[in-house]
């Protein structure tokens, strides 16, 4: 007999769960980074310029005008005054050597009509080249010639007490400190005060003395006093 065919049993498909929500990753938030606070700004100074040439090493010529005081006198206007010119080297920035010609003229200390010539060489010590303005220590030696006339009839206290119309030669030395000021790197300005002490030289120092006598009969051939001195020096 014939075998009967198995039953089939026709199932519908099961029904999918629907797919899972999308996932959506975002990178995690920057971590914040605390930084310290920028330092001020650096302010570079350039250093100053000096106000010498390089090299320092330089020659100047000096005009100036100056006045000499020498006491009162025996009539109250002792006194000199005149002009000058001097050529100055400096080997460095500190030292400078500088030779003077001097013209004055004026009164005496005996009250006599003078006119003197003066030469003279100064060493001149800088404290603070570096600056626009420099203080400066002088010192040195010189020679002078005056031509001195002096008249008892206006009431000079002539040597001897007699009429003079006399040359003298002297010998000195003087030292002071001065303020030179440069406004550019050729030109400046200088002013000094210097004390001096001198002697004669001449032939006739030793039978004439220039001064006295005094009360007590004494003479003298020494003097000094005061020179102020303000000019202008042209480097080059």
């Amino acid at each position: 007999p014939r075998r009967r065919a198995p039953t089939v049993t026709y199932e519908p498909a099961p029904r999918q769960s629907p797919p899972p929500p999308p996932v959506v990753y975002e990178p995690p938030p920057p971590a914040m980074v605390v930084r310290p606070e920028a330092p001020p700004p650096y302010e570079y100074a350039p250093p100053r310029r000096a106000m010498y040439p390089e090299p320092p090493h330089e020659w100047g010529l000096n005009l100036h005008l100056q006045g000499a005081a020498i006491g009162h006198g025996s009539a109250g206007d002792a006194g000199l005054g005149g002009a000058g010119l001097g050529l100055r080297f400096k080997p460095s920035r500190y030292f400078g050597i500088e030779s003077d010609l001097d013209f004055l003229g004026g009164h005496g200390y005996a009250g006599d009509d003078r006119h003197e010539t003066g030469l003279s060489f100064n060493g001149l010590l800088f404290l603070n080249p570096r600056s626009r303005a420099q203080l400066y220590l002088l010192a040195g030696f010189g020679w002078s010639w005056a031509h001195s006339v002096c008249d008892v009839g206006t009431g000079a206290a002539c040597p001897g007490g007699q009429s003079v119309d006399a040359d003298y030669n002297y010998f000195g030395g003087q030292i002071g400190a001065g303020l030179e000021v440069r406004l550019t790197r050729a030109v400046a300005f200088n002013v000094d005060l210097r004390g001096f002490i001198r002697s004669r030289t001449d032939a006739l120092a030793q039978v004439q003395p220039e001064f006295g006598p005094d009360a007590q009969g004494r003479t003298t051939n020494t003097s000094g006093g005061g020179l102020f001195t303000g000019g202008m020096t042209l480097y080059f």
